[in-house]
């Protein structure tokens, strides 16, 4: 039996991942997967590497979707804490609509060089933490897309590409096809359900499509979370070019509950959720008010940014380069703790991650789970999530509850590889509101 047969269908997927980078000259990014986390995957690889953010110009909490052939650019934004500055590079990846690397080459994808250099940066102005800001246009003068689907940008140090600092996922769409829905009560549960089912139909008058059920790929993901997204959805009924997927079970989602926020957009005031700001040299130390747990308590309307958070200083002209750093202190009052997992900080801030930078500690004085995070000056979502022990999977409905009411936007992206192509093809995407219609 030869090596390949031998080995299963995502491990082949896998070797020849590594074979078309290596092809393309960039197999170097893939060392990043020794230490566990996937070069292909929204990751942070240094510590001092803070406040990521990608999002079409024009709208700051967007998704990272641009329109093939449009003038629609995407801004890539990052901070790095340190004096000076620093030389970093970027490369570019296409991928299939699993988030491994196509099998093109560059040319054919993108028009431009392999590697490019990050040009538009700036040192921090009147802050007490010391940064560089960093900022990226995509497309531009060296990049242009030839193609649409699923890309990843790398971002690392001149000379050290086996060592990225950051990667981010983002797409380039043709939008050939029409996505419809709504979000309502899921019917598998019943009455008292609190899970939230999403229907959906997927319009394609303008593709010739010969076989819908094996030749499209449609992804769901709630609040533009990778950790919970649903694939693999086969449609009910397929009818004059349109792809019915009225589900019950296999489309649905905890509704969750509204994420919990604060404000420190002007650090000589306590605001919303901030119980004491002081100054401790070099940081400003603010203190949140205790939250408690939310699983036994009714729904109630909150305004939220579904997880999102927006850098921003009242007595400044330019957020990027004069919000300063803050260190947060986190407090969940608990009876006691939870001895089979852990709790996280969770949302944007922790980049949609549970990693030890947000896990909380249990104050066995206070009785209460604490977490100091360090972040920018601005306003955020945020909510308390919990890890089983052994298990990567997130929970967010322990501590916060759920709720068949809360609002929450539903990502759809539709991909299309035919017989004789050799890419999976982005043909539509779509956000649907729990609430807003």
């Amino acid at each position: 039996m030869s090596v390949i047969n031998a080995l299963s269908q995502k491990n082949v997927k896998t070797l020849f991942s590594v074979l078309i980078l290596i092809i393309s000259g960039l197999s170097e990014p893939l060392a990043a997967s020794a230490s566990g986390l996937d070069p292909m995957k929204n990751s942070i690889f240094r510590d001092n590497i803070r406040s990521v953010q990608f999002f079409r110009k024009g709208w700051e909490f967007s998704n990272p979707v641009i329109d093939l052939g449009t003038d629609q650019q995407l801004i890539l934004k990052f901070d790095e804490l340190s004096e000076g500055t620093t030389s970093f590079s970027y490369i570019i990846t296409h991928c299939d609509a699993e988030w491994f690397p196509s099998r093109l080459v560059q040319a054919e994808y993108m028009e431009g060089f392999i590697e490019n250099p990050v040009n538009d940066y700036a040192p921090s102005v009147n802050t007490t933490i010391r940064y560089t800001n960093y900022q990226l246009m995509l497309p531009n003068e060296q990049v242009r897309f030839l193609i649409s689907g699923n890309y990843v940008i790398t971002v690392f140090e001149d000379g050290k590409r086996d060592t990225p600092i950051l990667t981010r996922r983002f797409y380039v769409l043709e939008p050939i096809a029409e996505i419809n829905g709504e979000v309502k009560k899921s019917t598998y549960e019943g009455y008292r359900g609190r899970d939230q089912e999403v229907d959906f139909n997927v319009s394609y008058l303008h593709i010739p499509i010969s076989d819908p059920r094996n030749e499209v790929k449609v992804i769901l993901k709630q609040n533009n979370r990778e950790d919970n997204c649903l694939g693999n959805l086969k449609p009910t009924f397929i009818r004059d070019a349109e792809l019915i997927y009225d589900l019950s079970r296999e489309n649905t989602f905890p509704g969750g509950n509204e994420f919990r926020n604060f404000d420190t957009k002007d650090l000589r005031i306590n605001g919303f959720g901030v119980a004491n700001i002081v100054f401790n040299d070099p940081y400003y130390k603010v203190t949140l008010r205790t939250d408690q747990p939310r699983q036994n308590t009714g729904y109630l309307t909150e305004n939220d940014m579904n997880g999102r958070y927006l850098v921003k200083n009242n007595r400044a002209n330019d957020a990027d380069l004069e919000s300063d750093y803050i260190d947060v202190l986190f407090s969940l009052e608990m009876p006691e703790p939870l001895s089979s997992g852990q709790v996280y900080v969770f949302g944007g801030l922790s980049d949609w991650q549970c990693l030890p930078a947000n896990r909380m500690i249990w104050n066995f004085d206070l009785k209460r789970y604490e977490a100091t995070v360090t972040l920018k000056q601005g306003f955020y979502d945020y909510q308390y999530v919990y890890v089983q022990s052994g298990d990567s999977k997130i929970d967010n409905t322990l501590i916060e509850g759920s709720h068949v009411e809360t609002e929450n936007e539903y990502n759809l992206f539709v991909y299309y590889h035919g017989f004789s192509s050799r890419y999976d093809k982005l043909i539509g995407y779509r956000t649907i509101n729990s609430v807003k219609r």
